[in-house]
C-alpha cells in the first residue's frame, strides 16, 4: 500500500473516531470536526469528499447511523433512547434517516432474528416427525408406481382409474401433528391429480369420512372408486 493510500486511511479513520466520541452531541457538526482535526472547514470537505464520495455532514450521519444500527441490533435500548445516543435530537427524524440510508426502519432490524428462529423451530418438528412423513410418502409413492404400471402386467380388463385419499388421522394430542397430517394429505391430493388419466375424488367429497366406521369397500362403492389411500 503506498503512502499515500496509509495516509487517507489514517484520515478517514481519525475523522470517523472523533465523530464516534462525540456521538451523543447533536450540535457536533462540520466545524467541529474540522476543528479537532486541525484544518479548515473547507479542507475537511475536500478530503472527505475525495475519499468517501460523501460531504462531510453526510460523513457524520454515517458514521451515527452506523452506530445506531449496532446499537439496535443489541436490543436493549429503545428507539427513542437510541435516537438521542448517536445524535440525534429527533425520533422521527432518525427513523427517517435509518430508512433512507438502509431501506427500511429500525423496527423491522430484529425481523430476521425471529424468521430464523421460526425456520430453526419449523425443522426441530419436522425432524420430530420425520418418520411419519417418510412412511405417509412412501405410501403415496407405492399408489403411484401400481398405477404407472407398464400395460403388460395389468390385468387385461380395461378398468378405470380413480383413487380417494381419506382424511389422515391424527392420533396424538399434539396438535402440530395434526398440521402435518393435514399438510401430507394435501401432498397426496395434489401428486395424485397430476396423473392425466387420473380420476382424483376431491378433499370436500371424503372429509365426511374422517370420522366413520365404515369399511373399505363400502367406502369405495359409494364414492365409486378403484382406490382408496
Amino acid at each position: 500500500m503506498s503512502s499515500t493510500s496509509t495516509t487517507e486511511s489514517d484520515f478517514i479513520n481519525q475523522a470517523n473516531t472523533i465523530v464516534l466520541e462525540n456521538i451523543s452531541n447533536e450540535q457536533f457538526g462540520v466545524s467541529e470536526l474540522a476543528e479537532l482535526m486541525n484544518m479548515s472547514r473547507s479542507s475537511l470537505l475536500r478530503n472527505i469528499k475525495k475519499q468517501t464520495q460523501l460531504s462531510a455532514s453526510q460523513f457524520i450521519r454515517q458514521v451515527r447511523l452506523l452506530k445506531g444500527m449496532e446499537m439496535v441490533k443489541q436490543h436493549t435500548l429503545t428507539i427513542s433512547e437510541i435516537s438521542y445516543q448517536v445524535g440525534f435530537g429527533s425520533t422521527s427524524y432518525f427513523i427517517k434517516c435509518f430508512r433512507e440510508y438502509y431501506g427500511y426502519p429500525p423496527g423491522e432490524v430484529g425481523k430476521d432474528i425471529l424468521e430464523g428462529e421460526n425456520i430453526a423451530l419449523q425443522a426441530s418438528v419436522l425432524n420430530r416427525y420425520k418418520w411419519h412423513i417418510l412412511a405417509a410418502l412412501s405410501l403415496i409413492v407405492i399408489v403411484i408406481s401400481v398405477l404407472l404400471l407398464p400395460k403388460e402386467l395389468k390385468v387385461t380388463t380395461e378398468i378405470e382409474k380413480s383413487i380417494a385419499v381419506l382424511p389422515f388421522k391424527n392420533e396424538s394430542s399434539d396438535s402440530l401433528n395434526l398440521y402435518f397430517v393435514n399438510g401430507l394429505m394435501e401432498s397426496a391430493l395434489n401428486n395424485l391429480q397430476k396423473i392425466g388419466d387420473l380420476r382424483v375424488i376431491s378433499r370436500t367429497s371424503v372429509e365426511k369420512y374422517r370420522h366413520s366406521n365404515k369399511g373399505i369397500q363400502e367406502i369405495a362403492q359409494e364414492l365409486n372408486v378403484n382406490y382408496l389411500v
